[in-house]
């Protein structure tokens, strides 16, 4: 054997073994106690139950919720589902990072209880039956950085609070009953990459405090009551976009000539107010636009 193929297995051992000893601490590890309390009252009030594949004899954060792959945690048919993460305390305590309760017809509102899960990064409440307001202490959830409540019941104005959450990555407010327009604070989300805010009760002018969210790669915003002329910014400094979507609105033309500077738009879709040859002009100097 060359030293080459001896070296590689020992590596091989090596990383056998580190995995085993983590697999091994993790199921040693245990969800904090308070966080049980927490996710077992809010499931209470949802009239929902933990699934058999995570809650394992009792035990929420062990099978799949100590999977941190994307598409098994993600995936509807998995819901209601819970992530985490279980190195604290040298593993031997675990805190739920994520929640999905998807499409299973659910009913209630947001409680209170969620501030007792202080680790969430993910929270997923979509196509449901939630309603009433969100309330302003969503605001404090905050290493939240993908919030997603869309076809749902919500109501009222959206809380400025919730420019409080600065880690916030994606945000799909869409296909809910909203009221009144964009809070300025939400500008404050500077880590914003999607914005989803389509047939969602919402009107007036787009916030210039919007001008600060420079990571935007998507912006929909579809079947609202928009006023005013586009947003000047979104050319000068949305220049991330890959995707735009200002369809059902009823903004005033004509198309800034700053959005000849959108050239990673793949997808535009604006509706009847983009007319006339100044606009051709501007979609001709699209070149990744592929969707239109």
């Amino acid at each position: 054997m060359n030293p080459f193929q001896s070296s590689s297995k020992c590596l091989l051992f090596l990383f056998v073994l580190l995995w085993c000893s983590q697999s091994m601490n993790a199921q040693k590890a245990a969800t904090d106690s308070s966080e049980v309390r927490a996710l077992n009252s809010i499931f209470q009030q949802w009239g929902i139950q933990a699934s058999d594949s995570w809650n394992i004899s009792g035990e929420p954060c062990s099978g799949s919720a100590v999977n941190t792959s994307d598409p098994v945690f993600m995936n509807p048919s998995n819901s209601p589902a819970i992530r985490c993460e279980c190195y604290f305390n040298n593993t031997t305590l675990c805190h739920i990072t994520g929640l999905i309760v998807v499409a299973l017809n659910t009913r209630g509102v947001i409680p209170e209880e969620l501030l007792d899960l202080p680790f969430l990064t993910v929270l997923g409440l979509d196509r449901n039956f939630f309603s009433g307001p969100l309330p302003a202490f969503m605001g404090k959830m905050s290493r939240l950085e993908f919030l997603s409540i869309g076809s749902n019941e919500f109501s009222g104005l959206i809380p400025k609070e919730l420019g409080n959450l600065e880690e916030l990555r994606t945000l799909f407010l869409s296909v809910n009953n909203f009221s009144g327009t964009l809070p300025q604070e939400l500008g404050n989300l500077v880590n914003l990459e999607r914005l989803y805010i389509d047939s969602c009760g919402l009107g007036k002018e787009i916030p210039s405090t919007f001008a600060n969210l420079v990571n935007l790669q998507i912006f929909s915003a579809n079947d609202n009551a928009f006023t005013g002329k586009m947003p000047d910014f979104v050319g000068n400094n949305w220049t991330k976009l890959t995707g735009l979507r200002f369809q059902g609105n009823s903004f005033e033309g004509p198309i800034p000539s700053s959005f000849a500077n959108l050239n990673s738009l793949r997808s535009l879709r604006i509706g009847d107010i983009y007319n006339g040859s100044s606009s051709l002009d501007f979609i001709r100097n699209l070149n990744k636009l592929t969707d239109l």
